[in-house]
């Protein structure tokens, strides 16, 4: 039987009993911060950074978020396909599920429904040694192949078939998840009846990242299913490793849902107000070309950066955030030429805070509120860039 260790996004310090072993694999894995006491296999656990579950020497590590689970699957599924919109409402949640637990679930009704009137079908070239013709004959291989025997003949033809790569990635998502021990069983019902339909189709090699599939008119109605296996398979999984005591299991960074977020909703609602939103900037800083800078979020319009943003997944304590965002900001004004900034947080006053910096740009400062329902987030994020882009916050920026 496992046991079970719950830890909780932002854990301020707290004396835990921890078998070694897993102490081990926290920190291997930079899940949080753990400091030995004198009494054995106990830790002052703080500075948890990552949300989900993972297996360590036999122990369930279940580490929730601050942000509800239906808020954070919204933005998590919204940065990876924006069209989607998640709504809050769009699938019933279990308030105390872990975030895997929860990917798990949702896939599995949205897979049932998405093949359940029937697998998508397409072509695939197949190369075949058949007794009859069919499709076109392949001389050259005949030859070189059958040494002048005239049967079976070499041909290559098209065929109608599920074996398909949506159909392929659907189902190594499904046995993924299936190999973790922790599932509900009617979450795991449901997958065994899927990979039941499923049974025709090619089985994936492991550790080999699935391709892309582009979404058509065609497989539209497998959008869902597709986008969530993406991330079911995505290197946030985590296998068990040969000679490891970690196991399977799904680990991601809330800084990371947030920005990606962020950058990807702000973005298009910055492009209502015309030019172009681009995340993850890169840029040069200095004349020689030596150091380079990111920002999270630029505006551009007219080959000129019209605002720059930064986003971060802090909170402000004692009424102030870290100096450090400020420096940075500055400098990616500085070599922009803009007159102002904008840094955006997870928590905090929603009223934007100002600081004017000595011969220097003025920096906004903006919280998101993250405890709203998912449609306010977006609405909060669309006046946040009716606030970026009005002419009265909007700097003189230069030509790059």
């Amino acid at each position: 039987m496992l046991n079970r260790l719950d830890l909780y996004e932002g854990l301020q310090t707290k004396s835990t009993y921890v078998p070694r072993p897993v102490a081990a694999g926290l920190t291997s894995l930079n899940i949080a911060t753990l400091v030995p006491t004198a009494e054995a296999d106990r830790y002052d656990i703080g500075n948890v950074r990552k949300v989900g579950v993972i297996i360590i020497d036999g122990t369930v590590v279940r580490i929730k978020p601050k942000t509800p689970i239906r808020r954070l699957f919204a933005m998590l599924m919204y940065a990876r396909a924006p069209e989607m919109l998640w709504r809050d409402d769009s699938v019933s949640f279990d308030s105390d599920a872990d975030l895997y637990s929860t990917i798990a679930h949702v896939f599995s009704l949205v897979t049932k429904t998405a093949i359940g009137g029937g697998l998508l079908r397409g072509y695939v070239v197949k190369d075949e040694a058949l007794p009859v013709v069919r499709g076109r004959w392949r001389t050259t291989d005949q030859l070189t192949r059958r040494a002048g025997h005239p049967l079976p003949l070499e041909v290559t033809y098209d065929d109608y078939v599920a074996d398909i790569v949506e159909n392929q990635i659907i189902k190594a998502a499904a046995l993924r998840l299936l190999r973790f021990p922790v599932l509900a069983p009617s979450v795991r019902s449901s997958l065994r009846q899927s990979l039941r339909l499923l049974d025709e189709v090619t089985t994936l090699p492991t550790g080999i990242r699935p391709p892309r599939v582009t979404v058509t008119r065609v497989n539209a109605r497998y959008q869902h299913a597709m986008v969530l296996a993406d991330l079911i398979l995505s290197d946030r999984s985590l296998e068990h490793r040969e000679g490891s005591v970690i196991g399977s299991g799904f680990l991601i960074g809330l800084w990371t849902v947030f920005e990606d977020f962020v950058g990807n909703a702000l973005g298009q609602a910055l492009h209502a107000h015309g030019g172009r939103a681009t995340t993850q900037y890169l840029s040069l800083l200095d004349s020689a070309g030596q150091v380079t800078i990111e920002p999270d979020l630029v505006w551009a319009r007219d080959s000129a950066v019209d605002a720059c943003i930064d986003i971060k997944y802090k909170a402000e304590r004692n009424g102030k955030y870290p100096n450090a965002d400020l420096y940075q900001l500055i400098a990616y004004c500085t070599r922009f030429g803009l007159e102002s900034g904008h840094l955006i947080y997870a928590a905090g006053d929603p009223i934007a805070g100002e600081i004017n910096v000595v011969h220097g740009p003025t920096i906004y400062q903006h919280a998101l509120r993250l405890d709203a329902a998912f449609p306010d987030i977006l609405e909060q994020v669309v006046e946040l860039a009716a606030m970026i882009s009005a002419p009265s916050l909007r700097s003189a920026a230069t030509k790059e």
